[in-house]
């Protein structure tokens, strides 16, 4: 079983930063994370709170990525890891 927790949110220049934690297998690992405002709104239309798209971004790489998380990553590098990401996290638009 595996939680991932946003613990804190800091305003970027173009977007945010976050510090996130998952949980899993009884480890725990520690990542910033951060995502912009264009992500954002490709992902979600702006319908969902920032953290929640990072929460759901991070989620689907532990499901489906076959990488180790870095330390530091931007959520737009999940698309290289996870190449159909945007179709399965995307919300419906309109």
């Amino acid at each position: 079983m595996r939680v991932v927790d946003v613990r804190t949110e800091t305003q970027a220049p173009a977007g945010w930063s976050y510090e996130v934690a998952v949980r899993r297998d009884g480890q725990e690992s520690a990542h910033v994370v951060t995502l912009s405002w264009a992500d954002h709104d490709f992902w979600c239309g702006g319908t969902l709170a920032p953290s929640r798209v990072v929460q759901a971004v991070v989620e689907y790489l532990l499901d489906y990525a076959p990488i180790t998380l870095p330390a530091r990553f931007d959520a737009a590098k999940a698309r290289r890891w996870a190449p159909r990401i945007d179709d399965e996290i995307r919300t419906p638009q309109g």
